[in-house]
């Protein structure tokens, strides 16, 4: 004798199976690529490229030269924990609305993403000169 599954069981599916699954998905890659692509272009503009947003779109994936492994391991780990963040509001409430699922990883992803950013531009080098604090 098999043992029987509850329906609610089959019925919650699994993966990227609706539309609303993958509309908020692609709304966070656009969104870290516009504030990226927004941070490059502000460091474009002060360091005096000619055409910052030209130089901007072609540095947004472009490695860095120069930059500190450990700083730049900082920098990956801050953004780390930033996506957990966003990934533990969302598992804290899968069983909430929708609309309030959203808003709350939006709100989270968006904090990591900004602490991400003022982390790096509060340890990027200035020209020239040294860091505060060091």
């Amino acid at each position: 004798m098999e043992p029987t599954m509850s329906s609610t069981v089959l019925a919650r599916g699994g993966g990227l199976d609706q539309p609303s699954d993958w509309a908020l998905f692609a709304g966070i890659l656009v969104l870290y690529l516009v504030i990226g692509y927004g941070l490059e272009y502000r460091t474009k503009r002060r360091g005096g490229a000619a055409r910052p947003a030209k130089a901007a779109a072609r540095g947004l994936f472009a490695e860095r030269d120069g930059v500190d492994p450990g700083q730049r391991f900082a920098s990956r780990m801050v953004m780390l924990a930033g996506g957990l963040a966003a990934g533990g509001t969302g598992y804290l409430t899968r069983n909430a609305p929708t609309a309030v699922q959203v808003v709350a990883v939006g709100l989270v992803a968006v904090g990591g993403i900004f602490a991400w950013a003022y982390f790096d531009h509060r340890t990027e080098p200035r020209d020239g000169a040294e860091r505060p604090g060091r």
